[in-house]
């Protein structure tokens, strides 16, 4: 039979014929609608010839149709069975009732057999034709019971093997869809990812990175031909080095993972960083054949480190390099000196009176002026030079290469900066600066030691006046020791009440008599002895003990004034010194208010002295303060005169009653006629301005007789007395009392 006969049969779908070698020479498969989505069954067998093999066979029927087949045989074997019944039993008929018996047990066999029952025995033990059929019906049935019972066999092998394949099935549907699901939970993992996923065949060079990159550069890598020349287009000259040697590392086996933080330029033509990280996969001999990992694009944490590492080396508020910068800087500084034998200058700069300007002006006018000032000086200074901001109103210049002979030149330049007046908010401010300068390595192996010996010139500098310079020496160390002890004693002063008021009395050069007197504070201590206002006061400025001292001392006097007034003494003045740094307090003018009530002293008889530096740092505000003093009755003597930013233009402006002329002009006075023909100017000056003037410092006789002769109104100095305390003050009240 033909295969194309074989495949007429409705029961085989498919056939495959192969020759002794396997290979194929007819296959067909039918396509019709009942034949798909179904299950197979397949028969396999040899095609022999002289009993050699020549080829091979296979056979492809429905399971249904399998099925329909062996129902299909048992109905057929049924039937013939029952056929052959009838046949018999006509015979029956037709021969003599001796068979009767025998067909009738063949007809009851063969109705069982019709019920699909073949287990049935025929006891016919006839040698007859009837025996002979009983027999024939026997082997029959035999064979048709075994011929069913190979058929159930094979129906239940298959449909077992069918189990098996429907369990497998469903079991390859499952690991399909899991692999679906996990496919697609990978590709949204990579799709979700900050980091783009890459991989990199160095065999090939083909290179893979998710949609990722693309966001992140502008670029599609995985298109590139040459990725090894693209990158190094793409990175950052100044990163180039650096990531190629992190890559080979890894590559080579020296690291066991690949991390490197590099520049790329992206498509706009600007960079940013990127950090890449991966691992080799390596073959058995432990050479890299391709590398994974992951990009991810850290600009901003980049700026994030770079803010908080200037942040860490620099001022927040002038963006000057700080103290941690400085002390690093310096340190290596020195350490270069030492190695070449050559010097380099510190200079350490403190603003005179700054926290004067804040009382005055506010905080934020004063940060605007730090912030001016930092620009200025990093106007002034060269390229190699460095500025930091201490803190405060400190700041430092480190100048390298500095010759001893150039100090003194550039420390100059330095006050020269500051010495002006300065406008911030339409708001002149008069400022000045003191300079303490450290040379290295002499004055110090380190930058500690070079530091603190810059601070104490610095206040030695403020100790001869201000708005100067002093270079360090040894001597300085006793003299910071010195000036922490007065701080200390000033503290304690003030709470144990142990402070005291001297008085000098101020003399009427045409009447020869006390006209007031001015108060003058006095530290003594068990410790130190006797402590010079000049030495102390600028301390109690400095460390804001100022206003406490001001403030009793104006209190204590104006009650000392009032105890005099009402023994019966005579005289028309107290005369306080109050510092520019209580001058500027908020709460200064209640405070005065308060004392004057308190005392209940005549305001009239109260002068308070202030000097050009409180005027100078703030003009305007010091003006309105001076002007409600005024207002209040109160005197106001401009003290120092002469020594401080003179000018007739706030001379003008200011309510001021009295002049000062200070002790500087006074000593010279008899030697010079230049310094005689200044204070005569000055006397008619003030007089043209309806000032009164007080010469201070007058020792002598002949001072005494010139100042007379130039109309001086106010003599106060040791020519007539020295400041004496309360007890000996009344003395010399009891003799002007009399006279």
């Amino acid at each position: 039979m033909s295969g194309e006969a074989l495949l007429k049969d409705n029961e085989v779908g498919y056939l495959e014929i192969k020759n002794s070698e396997g290979k194929e020479i007819f296959k067909t498969i039918k396509s019709e609608d009942r034949y798909k989505n179904t299950k197979w069954i397949y028969a396999y067998g040899n095609i022999m010839k002289e009993n050699v093999k020549i080829g091979y066979i296979k056979v492809g029927v429905i399971q249904y149709y399998e099925q329909k087949a062996m129902e299909k045989n048992i109905r057929d074997a049924s039937v013939e069975i029952i056929t052959m019944s009838i046949i018999l039993w006509i015979m029956i008929i037709s021969i003599s009732s001796y068979v009767t018996k025998p067909i009738k047990e063949l007809k009851t066999s063969a109705e069982e057999i019709a019920k699909g029952n073949l287990k049935i025995n025929i006891n016919i033990k006839s040698q007859d034709e009837i025996g002979q059929f009983a027999n024939t019906f026997t082997f029959m049935i035999d064979k048709l019971s075994l011929s069913y019972d190979e058929l159930l066999s094979l129906h239940e092998e298959l449909s077992s093997i069918e189990e098996a394949l429907r369990e497998q099935y469903k079991e390859l549907q499952y690991k399909d869809e899991a692999l679906t699901n996990s496919d697609e939970r990978y590709r949204l993992a990579i799709d979700g990812a900050n980091d783009s996923i890459w991989q990199w065949d160095l065999g090939t060079g083909d290179f893979f990175a998710s949609d990722k990159l693309f966001e992140i550069t502008g670029y599609d890598l995985n298109k590139c031909i040459n990725l090894t020349r693209l990158l190094k287009e793409l990175i950052h000259p100044d990163d180039l080095a650096m990531a190629r040697n992190d890559l080979q590392e890894h590559i080579k086996n020296i690291t066991k993972v690949y991390k490197s933080e590099y520049r790329v330029k992206i498509l706009d033509g600007s960079y940013i960083w990127v950090s890449s990280r991966g691992k080799a996969l390596r073959d058995s001999e432990g050479k890299a054949i391709k590398i994974a990992g992951s990009i991810a694009d850290i600009t901003d944490k980049k700026i994030s480190e770079d803010k908080i590492k200037f942040m860490a080396f620099h001022d927040s508020l002038t963006n000057l390099p700080n103290r941690t910068f400085f002390m690093n800087k310096l340190n290596d500084q020195i350490e270069l000196a030492s190695d070449k034998n050559t010097e380099g200058a510190v200079f350490f700069i403190d603003l005179d009176n700054f926290k004067n300007i804040n009382d005055t002006m506010g905080h934020d006018y004063g940060d605007k002026l730090l912030i001016y000032l930092a620009k200025q000086l990093e106007y002034l200074i060269d390229e190699k030079d460095t500025i930091c901001r201490l803190g405060g109103d400190e700041f430092i210049v480190l100048h390298p290469y500095l010759e001893t002979s150039e100090v003194v030149q550039y420390a100059k330049l330095l006050l020269a900066l500051f010495n002006r007046i300065f406008e911030i908010d339409n708001k002149q401010m008069y400022i000045t600066a003191s300079v303490g300068v450290a040379i290295y390595p002499k004055d110090g192996s380190d930058a500690n030691s070079i530091l603190k010996n810059a601070d104490a010139a610095m206040y030695k500098a403020k100790e001869l006046g201000k708005n100067g310079f002093a270079l360090y020496d040894a001597k300085m160390y006793l003299q910071l020791a010195r000036k922490t002890c007065i701080e200390r004693i000033l503290r304690d002063s003030i709470k144990n009440n142990e402070l005291s008021i001297y008085y000098q009395p101020q003399y009427d050069t045409q009447k020869n008599e006390i006209f007031g007197f001015e108060a003058l504070l006095r530290l003594d201590s068990k410790e130190l002895g006797p402590i010079s206002p000049v030495e102390f006061i600028p301390i109690a400025e400095e460390s804001g003990y100022i206003t406490k001292l001001d403030r009793w001392v104006l209190n204590e006097s104006c009650k000392q004034s009032v105890k005099w007034l009402e023994a019966g003494y005579k005289f028309k003045s107290i005369s306080i010194n109050v510092s520019s740094v209580d001058i500027h307090q908020p709460d200064f003018l209640e405070s005065i208010k308060t004392i004057l009530k308190n005392t209940a002293i005549n305001p009239n008889i109260v002068e308070l002295e202030i000097t050009e530096t409180v005027l100078m740092q703030s003009l305007d505000s010091s003006i309105n303060i001076l002007k409600e003093l005024n207002d209040m009755g109160i005197r106001i003597a401009l003290d120092d005169f002469g020594t401080g930013y003179s000018s007739l233009n706030y001379l003008r402006k200011i309510p001021i009653c009295t002049l000062k002329i200070d002790k500087s002009f006074i000593d010279n006075i008899t030697s010079s006629t230049k310094e005689e023909s200044i204070i005569n100017n000055i006397i008619q000056m003030a007089h043209s301005m309806d000032l009164k003037v007080v010469a201070e410092g007058v020792e002598t006789k002949h001072q005494l007789s010139i100042l007379k002769d130039r109309n001086c109104d106010y003599i106060q100095g040791y020519y007539y007395s020295k400041p004496l305390p309360v007890d000996e003050i009344e003395k010399l009240l009891a003799l002007n009392k009399t006279t």
